[in-house]
C-alpha cells in the first residue's frame, strides 16, 4: 500500500490550489486537512517559515508551492512539470515567479477592497466551521491582507489605477494565448498551474472581475482547462 499523501492548504490560498493542482496534474492521490476558521492559527506549527501549504510525501514535509513543484517534478517525473528544454523551462519559471510574486497581489487587492468578494472569501475560508467564526475571521483578514497591500504598494495607490493594471496583465495574457493553448509549450506547465491558480481564485470571490475573465475568449478558454485538472 502506498503511503498517504497529505496536502495541509487553506481552501482560498492560490498557492494551495497550485500545490493541489500539481499533484492532480501527476495523478497522484492525496488527501487534504484543511485549516479553515479559526484553525488557520494551527498552520504555524507545521513548518519554520508557518506558512501553507506543506506537503507531507515520502516521510517528508516540503512547504511552499514551487518547492512543492519542483519536489514532485525530480520525484515523480511524468508528466512534468517544468519543461525539459532548458529554454522552455527558464520560461516556465518566469511565469511562475510573475504568477507567485505579482499577478498575487492583485487577487489579493480585489478580495481585500471589495466587501462582496471578501464575504465569499470569508464564507469559503470558514467552510465546515461554527458560523461564529466569520466574523473574527473576517476582521483578522482583511485587516492582513490591508497591511499586506500597503506594505507592498498596491494599497497606497488609487482604486481605478490597481483594477486598470489589472486588466492590462489579463490583456497580456489573452495576446499571448491567441498563439497556443498554454503559456509555454504545447502542454500545461508549472506556468498555467500557478497563473491560473491565481486568476481561478478571482473568479470564484470577484463577481466585479468574473465578467472581465470571460469576456476575453482566449483568456476563458484556457481558465476552463486549467480549472479541469
Amino acid at each position: 500500500m502506498s503511503p498517504t499523501i497529505l496536502l495541509h492548504q487553506w481552501e482560498i490560498s492560490p498557492f494551495c490550489q497550485k500545490a493541489a493542482r500539481s499533484l492532480r496534474c501527476k495523478g497522484l492521490a492525496f488527501q487534504t486537512v484543511d485549516y479553515n476558521g479559526l484553525l488557520a492559527t494551527r498552520a504555524g506549527r507545521l513548518s519554520k517559515v508557518g506558512k501553507l501549504p506543506v506537503l507531507e510525501i515520502d516521510g517528508q514535509r516540503i512547504q511552499d508551492s514551487t518547492r512543492i513543484a519542483r519536489y514532485l517534478d525530480q520525484h515523480h517525473p511524468e508528466p512534468p512539470l517544468y519543461p525539459a528544454d532548458p529554454v522552455l523551462h527558464a520560461q516556465a519559471e518566469l511565469w511562475e515567479d510573475w504568477a507567485d510574486e505579482l499577478l498575487y497581489w492583485y487577487e489579493v487587492y480585489l478580495r481585500a477592497y471589495d466587501p462582496a468578494a471578501l464575504d465569499q472569501a470569508v464564507r469559503l475560508s470558514c467552510a465546515g466551521r461554527p458560523a461564529a467564526e466569520r466574523v473574527p475571521v473576517k476582521l483578522v483578514l482583511r485587516t492582513a491582507l490591508r497591511q499586506q497591500l500597503r506594505n507592498q504598494g498596491l494599497g497606497r495607490m488609487p482604486r481605478e489605477d490597481v483594477e486598470a493594471e489589472f486588466l492590462r496583465q489579463l490583456d497580456r495574457l489573452e495576446t499571448v494565448l491567441t498563439q497556443s493553448d498554454w503559456l509555454v509549450g504545447r502542454s500545461m506547465t508549472i506556468a498555467d498551474i500557478a497563473a491560473g491558480s491565481q486568476l481561478l481564485e478571482v473568479d470564484r470571490t470577484s463577481d466585479r472581475m468574473r465578467p472581465q475573465l470571460q469576456r476575453r475568449p482566449h483568456l476563458a478558454a484556457w481558465l476552463s482547462r486549467v480549472k479541469a485538472v
